[in-house]
């Protein structure tokens, strides 16, 4: 598999929050590093630039980023890299804030930092897996954690095309502890890292029972764990389409997993069945139906009927009651 595929949705990240920083001028460009398997990028800003002190920088800047070396920066076209103090793939946040000092050029000044990019663990894992591709160690676990990864990354891909971003923030906000925060609304952000979760532990969550459920009601699981899940509020409910995403699909299965684990069936409905008389059943008489319907269901542990309610609990822990309506001729329940 080609490394580079992966490698380069880091510096693109990097290149949206340092636009979003404000240094949205600089000469951007990904290529395949010299060593194989390597990526490189390269942000340069001209002699003259805004950004830069004139005495440090007559010749203009360039950040580069290695995927193998990390990060480092030079005078514009120069030959002498020197490494900037945080990770290989550190969080972008790490970045933007040595920029000031390194435009000034107070390099003795330069914010160390620790912080990793969010996602910078599983990009890894992509890359190691990659690299082995036709290698005799390119076994099960290899082959799942490049499964992995690439669901991950596809997953990501979903959310740039879907989810807006915010405006910025207005002037001083950050001056007030405010962030930014990647230019996502703080509840959006941590709804996506919610999402997140949900789909690496769903894939590592997965065992070897293969899942056959009927594909209506499997479509029909996904539609919904995208929309109320996934994302909430930004489909048309009467658009007529079934959606579907790397999440929705992957809660379908653990919801179908966990119910197999029960023994229940997505089929597995209760049914309401009328006595055996010709009179329409009502209050008292209807309760019961409804609770003998509820007890013969896996669904429910328990149920009961008591002056025309119906009192149930659930094999998830759940319960509530039911008011049946007492009048003949009515709706029922």
């Amino acid at each position: 598999m080609d490394q580079f595929r992966g490698w380069k949705r880091y510096p693109r990240i990097i290149e949206g929050a340092l636009a979003r920083a404000g240094y949205a001028d600089a000469e951007f460009a990904v290529r395949r590093g010299e060593v194989r398997g390597t990526a490189e990028a390269r942000w340069a800003w001209s002699g003259g630039a805004a950004e830069l002190t004139a005495e440090e920088w007559p010749d203009g800047l360039e950040l580069v980023w290695n995927s193998s070396a990390g990060w480092a920066y030079q005078e514009r076209d120069g030959d002498k890299l020197v490494a900037l103090p945080v990770p290989v793939l550190a969080a972008p946040a790490a970045i933007t804030a040595l920029l000031p000092a390194l435009m000034d050029g107070r390099r003795d000044q330069l914010p160390a930092s620790e912080d990793r990019w969010e996602h910078a663990a599983i990009l890894a894992r992509w890359a190691e897996s990659a690299a082995v591709l036709g290698d005799d160690k390119y076994d099960a676990a290899y082959q799942r954690a490049e499964e992995e990864a690439a669901t991950f990354d596809r997953w990501q891909t979903e959310l740039g095309d879907v989810l807006p971003v915010t405006a910025p923030l207005p002037a001083g906000a950050a001056a007030h502890g405010s962030s930014d925060a990647g230019g996502l609304d703080p509840a959006e952000r941590a709804r996506r890292a919610h999402v997140d979760v949900i789909l690496l532990w769903a894939l590592k969550a997965r065992d070897d029972r293969s899942h056959s459920p009927d594909p209506e009601v499997f479509g029909a699981l996904c539609d919904f764990f995208t929309r109320a899940v996934v994302f909430p509020g930004l489909m048309d409910p009467d658009d007529g389409q079934r959606h579907t995403s790397d999440p929705s699909r992957a809660l379908a299965h653990l919801l179908i997993q966990h119910l197999e684990q029960y023994g229940m069936d997505l089929d597995d409905l209760p049914e309401l069945v009328a006595p055996d008389t010709s009179v329409a059943p009502v209050g008292d008489a209807l309760a019961e139906c409804v609770a003998q319907a509820l007890r013969s269901s896996r669904w429910f542990s328990d149920a009961a009927s008591n002056s025309g309610q119906v009192v149930f609990h659930t094999v998830f822990g759940a319960h509530g009651t039911l008011q049946v309506a007492d009048e003949a001729g009515g709706d029922g329940v």
